[in-house]
């Protein structure tokens, strides 16, 4: 059996935080091209087939919205239900096969005793929430997929304090 700790509002906004992406981009594509495919198939097609195609893009958009929040209040149960343990920063390597806008995925490998876990992301705020040498973390078995490293509520903005800078040189 394991404790229960109590969230405070602080603590579920930087919870909230950590796990929050920038605005879906499955949102913003349904916006772009689902709104004028329903006009052209107003158009051509007919109101009843158009509001089918509404129905269906307002379908999309509640699941791409409904995964995100499943996956804060996920956290927020491994936070409050949870077991607490010790994990160590391994490295931080580059996966050159999935880019976006250039930058590679990064892959933060992580110790928690014997077991080897790695966290792929394209996001700085996670590379910098398990850099830390060590530190405490939650675990639910619940929700294996879920780490939840205790630096988050260390910082109020979660930034790192010295941001990376990188140069690129072509030899």
């Amino acid at each position: 059996m394991s404790n229960v700790r109590l969230l405070t509002n602080e603590q579920t906004n930087q919870i909230r935080y950590f796990y929050k992406t920038g605005f879906p981009i499955g949102v913003i594509f349904i916006l772009a091209f689902g709104i004028p495919l329903s006009i052209l198939v107003l158009a051509f097609a007919g109101i009843i087939i158009m509001t089918t195609v509404l129905i269906l893009l307002a379908v999309g958009i509640y699941l791409i919205i409904n995964s995100r929040s499943k996956k804060i209040a996920h956290a927020l149960e491994v936070y409050q239900y949870g077991t607490e343990e010790e994990i160590y920063f391994d490295s931080i390597e580059d996966n050159y096969s999935y880019r976006v806008n250039g930058k590679p995925q990064q892959i933060v490998n992580i110790r928690r005793g014997n077991e080897l876990i790695q966290i792929k992301t394209f996001s700085n705020k996670v590379c910098y929430a398990f850099s830390p040498s060590s530190q405490k973390a939650y675990f639910y078995d619940k929700y294996p997929d879920i780490v939840l490293p205790s630096s988050i509520f260390n910082s109020k903005d979660n930034q790192n304090p010295y941001p990376q800078k990188t140069r690129s040189i072509n030899i």
